[in-house]
This record gives C-alpha cells, structure tokens and sequence, in this order.
C-alpha cells in the first residue's frame, strides 16, 4: 500500500467515527389513540442508518448536552452529557432509523433534567449498546381510575347543636309543638346508601 492511501484510510475511518459521534434525535412522533386500550406507539427518528453503527434491535443511549454556567450566567465551565433513557431501534431506512423507548434511566445516580423524558435534540451514543431481540413489549393506554360503590368513602360533619333559649315561663300547661326543643337528629349513613342516594 502506498503512503497516502493509508492517510486516506485514516481519513475515512475519522470521518465516519465523527459523523457517528454526531446522531441525534431529528423527529419525535406519537399515534393518537382513540380508546382506552389503544396502544400507545412514540417514535424517535434519529439521523443515522446502518453506515452508522446501527441495526435493527439495538439498543442505544439518548443523551442531553447541558451547558454548565455560573448563577449569574456569566461564566460557562463547560458542557456536559447526561444519559436520558434507551432506545431501541426498530426499523432502518437508508439514512433515517426509527427507535421507540426501550427505557428511561433513573435520575437516582444520574444529573436531573429539566425536560423529562427522550425528546427531539437529544444524541445518541453507541457506546455501551446492545442487542436485544426479544419481542416488545408496548404500554396501554390506561382509564383513569374509577372508584367503585362498594369501596366509596362518605364522611359528614355535624355542626355543633345548641340548646335553645329558654321559653319565659308565662303560659301553664304543655308548650305548643312549635316551642318544643328540636330533638338531634342521626347523621350516621353508610357508604351504600350515601352512593346509592347519590346515584
């Protein structure tokens, strides 16, 4: 091999090293479900193909660049990468691959964000990706909870009686009903009959 072919070997290999240090998330797309147990499918597009180190079932790292300034904004001391969640590809076209949410990282050990989840801008790196051929495995949609009538809960207050001012003692015999002191009346209800009124 002649010397230059190999600084044009070299040159290629940088380059496409470079170029794959360089995926990133381009489009975010997310079906719009029209039951409760539609499956809900989000798609990450990233700007790579199988030139780039990727293949179908491999599972990659979406990473966010955080610029790390002072309070005042003034003083930048760098940039950093913070691991987001995984992804895992599920289909090469050319240029372009598809990856859904394979899984989001804990920020237990990791940096927060102040974006939560995998979004349009963030990088892929392939370094510590895998292949994972096992069948997917997709979220439902979920209906909110509904509480049922057997388990409701029905708590009512009492306001405090109090005794009403004594009668003048002018008129002898039984007082009319109208003057008779009001008996405190039962607010006790269980939680069938309150749902069943309700109802």
């Amino acid at each position: 091999m002649k010397p230059w072919g190999f600084f044009i070997l070299a040159g290629m290999l940088t380059t496409q090293q470079t170029f794959a240090q360089d995926l990133s998330i381009v489009d975010v797309r997310r079906n719009i479900t029209l039951a409760d147990d539609d499956i809900v499918y989000k798609d990450f597009y990233i700007n790579g193909g199988e030139s780039d180190g990727l293949k179908k079932n491999l599972v990659i790292t979406a990473v966010r660049k955080i610029q790390v300034r002072d309070a005042n904004g003034s003083q930048s001391y760098g940039e950093i990468l913070i691991p987001v969640g995984q992804l895992r590809v599920i289909a090469i076209y050319g240029r372009v691959s598809v990856a859904r949410e394979y899984k989001l990282l804990s920020r237990d050990e990791l940096p927060m964000l102040e974006q939560i989840g995998i979004m349009n801008g963030d990088k892929v790196e392939l370094k510590g990706s895998f292949v994972d051929n096992a069948k997917p495995v997709y979220k439902k949609k979920t209906a909110e909870h509904v509480v049922k009538p057997e388990t409701a809960v029905v708590a009512m207050v009492a306001a405090p009686a109090t005794a009403p001012a004594p009668a003048p003692a002018v008129a002898k015999g039984p007082a009319p009903a109208s003057e008779a002191p009001a008996k405190p009346q039962k607010l006790e209800k269980t939680a069938e009959t309150a749902v069943t009124k309700a109802q």
